[in-house]
């Protein structure tokens, strides 16, 4: 059951209503940025993007350094990561799908950084043939969920201290879409002998819809210590994620592209970084979290009518129960028996 949601408007929600593909009249992050007077605001602020090379991160990265913000941004590969850094980007190496760099990077940036106002748990891997992680989780909950659970460990302190009055710290989960089409296996997060077997469907549904619920029960434990948790979805892009999904369903997501109500719901990578760095720097949303995003505003429940791929969130996106089961676990297969707030 869903919580109740604050009431913010949302001053674009007139654009959506009507979408014409990517590069329509739906709002870029750019955009967000210069309606939120913005442009060298932020000159005292620290972000981390994780997965800042590719996508959707690449372009959070640029218009959040718009802000004057210092912006670090993990990457995976070092090359790639030095193309997309300017004067006031900083890289941080660090592979989601191993535990220890992932730790490594925490380290590395604590030590470039005493302050972290807001954290962009961005990375991930989409759609993906079964496997597992170096440390034996499954890989979608591994990499999209678990890695970035205790990246936020590390950092919870510096994040704390960061926080003021007139800025609360703030963790953005890009989730998406994808949690509707279901939830989170408790107990069983490596998806074995699930009924039906394993499909990327399920993985990478379970992920998602971990990501939901691990903004919301931050948000329950740390809200009142101005520490925010935000969830987003994008949008429907096409982005380096593509990359990872398992051969055998391709076929079928092309043509679910080309359904005419699915290619108009499209959106540029300009557009679908706008919903999270409304959710990271957006005056409306300060002091407030513990609800998912879309399209530039808080989602209401989708209709049990509604076709795929409508706005909207399934009833099993607020769990209470699941929420606080899920984060105990995590601590647990992190090595972290205490949450030491």
């Amino acid at each position: 059951m869903a919580p109740l949601l604050p009431t913010i408007s949302n001053i674009y929600a007139s654009l959506h209503e009507s979408p014409n593909g990517p590069g329509d009249a739906r709002p870029t992050a750019f955009q967000i940025i210069k309606d939120n007077d913005l442009i060298g605001k932020l000159s005292d602020k620290v972000f981390l993007v994780t997965g800042g090379t590719n996508g959707l991160g690449v372009d959070v990265v640029r218009q959040l350094a718009k802000t004057g913000a210092t912006v670090f941004f993990t990457a995976r590969d070092a090359e790639k990561g030095e193309k997309v850094k300017q004067d006031i980007l900083e890289v941080i190496l660090m592979d989601l799908r191993n535990l220890q760099s992932v730790k490594k990077g925490a380290e590395d940036f604590m030590r470039r950084s005493e302050n972290l106002n807001v954290l962009v748990n961005n990375a991930g891997i989409a759609l993906t043939p079964y496997g597992l992680t170096e440390d034996g989780f499954e890989q979608q909950f591994g990499v999209n969920h678990l890695a970035h659970f205790y990246l936020f460990q590390l950092l919870k302190p510096l994040l704390l201290r960061s926080s003021s009055a007139e800025f609360n710290s703030r963790i953005i989960s890009v989730s998406s879409s994808a949690h509707t089409f279901g939830s989170v296996f408790i107990g069983n997060y490596n998806l074995e002998n699930i009924e039906g077997g394993y499909t990327p469907f399920a993985g990478y549904a379970a992920a998602k819809t971990a990501n939901i619920w691990f903004a919301t029960e931050l948000e329950r434990r740390y809200g009142r210590q101005g520490l925010h948790g935000i969830s987003v979805h994008p949008g429907g892009i096409l982005t380096g994620l593509q990359r990872y999904h398992d051969p055998s369903i391709v076929p079928m997501l092309e043509q679910y592209l080309k359904m005419d109500h699915i290619s108009k719901a499209m959106k540029s990578i300009e557009q679908g970084a706008a919903t999270t760095v409304l959710a990271a720097v957006g005056r409306s949303y300060e002091g407030k979290g513990g609800f998912y995003m879309e399209d530039c505003g808080i989602s209401s429940p989708m209709p049990d009518d509604a076709p795929m791929g409508s706005p909207g969130f399934k009833p099993w996106a607020y769990e209470e129960e699941g929420e606080k089961q899920l984060w105990v676990d995590s601590l647990n297969m992190i090595g972290m028996k205490e949450d030491t707030e």
